[in-house]
């Protein structure tokens, strides 16, 4: 009945900075007591340099605090693209992996899934979801997302198939 319940207060943190009159001084670093090895630690009393906790300021090795290594440089690979499609009378997609997000690399994947000549591909088209049919090109490619989906028609006229895949 008579529970009292504490009021959560809003703790704010405070940073006060002092101007310093000693600048001969070399600044120490403060490492907390965990972060010492063994040997840094001395079970005798303090001497000149150590505080009450028997711990002594050593100088730091270059190797310790020095410069972290250089990283490498990731070159710009091409991602992956996964799409999936299907032509009007099949019920299950197919998977194209684009090994590169470019026209080529649709053509290719397209040749490798269904068995065409890549010399055998003319034209290929992007049919968008408002009915508007579109020269395809790298720019259009490469805004593909992963797991897209198409329906895929391929006429022939002349010798030369005409790919047009519509979005879903």
């Amino acid at each position: 009945p008579d529970v009292k319940v504490p009021l959560l207060q809003k703790r704010n943190d405070v940073t006060i900075f002092k101007t310093l009159g000693d600048l001969e001084t070399q600044p120490v670093l403060f490492i907390p007591d965990i972060h010492f090895s063994t040997f840094q630690r001395h079970a005798f009393p303090a001497e000149d340099g150590e505080d009450g906790s028997g711990l002594r300021r050593l100088p730091f090795s270059d190797d310790e605090f020095g410069s972290p290594p250089n990283k490498m440089a990731r070159a710009d690979e091409p991602k992956k693209v996964l799409l999936y499609v299907r032509k009007e009378s099949d019920e299950v997609f197919d998977a194209l992996m684009l090994k590169n997000p470019t026209l080529q690399g649709l053509v290719e994947a397209i040749s490798e899934k269904y068995d065409l000549p890549l010399d055998k591909i003319g034209k290929v088209y992007k049919k968008c979801k408002k009915g508007i049919l579109v020269h395809m090109d790298d720019n259009i490619i490469k805004h593909y997302s992963n797991e897209d989906t198409f329906q895929i028609t391929m006429e022939e006229h002349g010798g030369m198939c005409k790919l047009t895949l519509t979005e879903i």
